[in-house]
């Protein structure tokens, strides 16, 4: 059986021929530079580091050790995990034999597995026992109970509770000394056109929809927007706290490191101390994160004490980055800021290296390379230079189409192969394309159109705010009004809705823009990627506001 992709022979065979897919799978990379750099670190995390020599051994066992299991070509294998070695072998292993991970964020629970085991029809997941006190095993072990395609439960750690399969033994058992060295090569054609990974979308604003991305997807992802723009090479080690299981994750850490021979080192979650003593121990070259992780690396108050020179660029994503933030990032590290926009769809548009803090900040760079743009209405009418309207695009990097959703798919892709992004954007007089909003979070207000993101860029210039959340709050006259949600830096008490207003005045911004309330919150809720849920905000806003039909109630 064969994963669906959405792909077409016509696709296939257009951007064949154009260059932009070829033969070559991860799995071959692993094995290239397990041969030509075999000593060379390929994978550290806090408990082992890993060769090149012994990422491609690793792979293949792992590999045959899956098939005695019973998973074979085709099969979709959940993966809930922190970010490990053991995650990213399993990926390439599985993909050895022709099957797909699909990776899921650690907070998931039983309503989320439910729904993608069933989804898949997974034959396998593989967990932790427990991670940081939650019994992960004893959740799967009920979910079994609920799908029958569920046959094997695999357990991370050295002692696997009863009913599951120990993945340590597994990864111990050096069964490739019983099959012949080419048994892999020779029983198991697996192709640049076979899916690599099946993430699933976030969720912020409905059910995950599974992406189905091949080799040839990513590849020509990485090579359009790492290789090339952020410039990643053999020489760099990179540094993620970023989850795996993600577009970033994957995308700047694992698959690029994979394609070019380099060095990752995976940090499971972020702190800022711990970011900080990394980079100065391995001297890594290349940080990814996004704006909250940049924002709390910048106020650690240990920072000084670490050498951080070795730092040649940081990645930042995952949401827009305050210039005053990349400005200050520039000059703390003496490093380049690279910004980049996308979504597990595969939609991309990143800077390039080396643009001043406010091109880094207030664009989405140029046109990226190998795609199609185009902006449109709400009609679908392309727009002019200047002129607001949802970003679109088309590019061998993007997905077909969701993974067993046509419904879905006739909405996002057009007629003519485009993907609508849900993002408002224009393009300036320069030829740089310009973020506005997500156009689920444009606001109204008495009639006139209020970016969320535009209003937040103000706020962080404020002294007293470390994070801020602007979302559209119920109105009976004006359509909507604005609220703030705001994290205080450590050193601020408070901050009082006029202290607010008189600085938004103080920057010169036009007075329909102002907050009309400002929410205090310890921390504002947030994905597995540390995006930020806009949802759960308009969400505890309209539920706070007195409106007309409840008063009617």
């Amino acid at each position: 059986m064969r994963i669906e992709s959405n792909v077409t022979k016509a696709q296939i065979e257009e951007y064949t021929s154009l260059g932009f897919w070829d033969k070559w799978t991860f799995c071959d990379y692993v094995k290239r530079w397990g041969r030509s750099s075999p000593e060379k670190e390929a994978l550290i995390d806090s408990r082992r580091r890993l060769t090149w020599s012994e990422l491609r051994t690793m792979m293949d066992r792992l590999a045959l050790n899956f098939l005695e299991l019973g998973l074979k070509g085709g099969d979709l294998v959940v993966v809930q995990s922190p970010n490990s070695i053991e995650a990213v072998v399993t990926e390439f292993a599985l993909a050895r034999i022709g099957a797909c991970v699909v990776p899921v964020p650690m907070q998931w629970r039983e309503h989320e597995l439910d729904y993608v085991i069933r989804e898949t029809e997974a034959p396998a997941v593989i967990i932790p026992a427990e991670y940081k006190g939650f019994d992960y095993a004893a959740m799967l072990r009920d979910s079994q109970t609920r799908h029958p395609s569920l046959k094997h439960i695999i357990a991370l750690g050295a002692s696997p509770p009863p009913g599951t399969v120990s993945f340590e033994e597994m990864s111990e058992n050096d069964i490739e000394k019983r099959y012949a060295s080419d048994h892999l090569d020779k029983g198991f054609k697996i192709d640049a056109n076979n899916v690599l990974t099946l993430c699933y979308t976030s969720g912020t604003e409905a059910e995950p929809k599974g992406c189905p991305r091949t080799h040839n997807h990513w590849k020509c992802f990485e090579r359009s927007a790492f290789l090339g723009h952020l410039m990643q090479n053999v020489n760099d080690r990179v540094v993620i706290s970023l989850p795996w299981f993600n577009l970033f994750g994957q995308s700047v850490g694992i698959l690029p490191m994979i394609m070019v021979g380099g060095t990752l080192i995976l940090l499971d979650g972020f702190h800022p101390a711990t970011m900080a003593e990394t980079i100065a121990k391995e001297k890594a070259t290349l940080y990814a994160g996004v704006p909250a992780m940049h924002i709390s690396l910048l106020n650690y108050s240990k920072l000084d004490q670490y050498d951080m020179s070795s730092l040649r660029v940081i990645a930042s994503g995952g949401a827009p980055c305050p210039t005053d933030t990349i400005k200050q990032l520039m000059e703390r590290f003496g490093c380049l800021v690279w910004n980049g926009f996308g979504s597990n769809e595969g939609y991309l548009n990143v800077t390039e290296v080396g643009m001043e803090p406010e091109l880094v900040s207030t664009t989405m760079g140029t046109r990226q390379l190998y795609s199609q743009v185009k902006i449109v209405d709400k009609e679908g009418h392309r727009l002019g230079v200047g002129e607001v309207g949802e970003f679109c695009q088309k590019a061998p990097f993007l997905i077909a189409g969701y993974y067993k959703r046509p419904d879905l798919n006739a909405k996002k892709w057009d007629n003519e192969g485009f993907y609508h992004t849900g993002d408002a954007c224009y393009l300036d007089e320069h030829g740089f394309y310009r973020f506005v909003s997500r156009i689920s979070d444009m606001i109204i207000r008495a009639g006139m159109n209020v970016s969320a993101e535009e209003v937040e860029a103000v706020l962080y210039r404020h002294p007293k705010v470390l994070h801020a959340a602007v979302v559209g709050m119920p109105a009976s006259t004006q359509g909507e009004r604005i609220c703030a949600y705001i994290e205080l830096k450590p050193d601020a008490e408070t901050v009082t809705r006029k202290e607010i207003r008189d600085f938004m005045g103080e920057q010169n911004v036009a007075r329909y823009k102002w907050p009309d309330r400002i929410e205090i919150v310890r921390k504002l809720p947030r994905t597995p990627t540390g995006k930020v849920l806009k949802k759960d905000l308009r969400d505890d806003i309209a539920a706070k506001v007195d409106r007309p039909k409840n008063r009617a109630a």
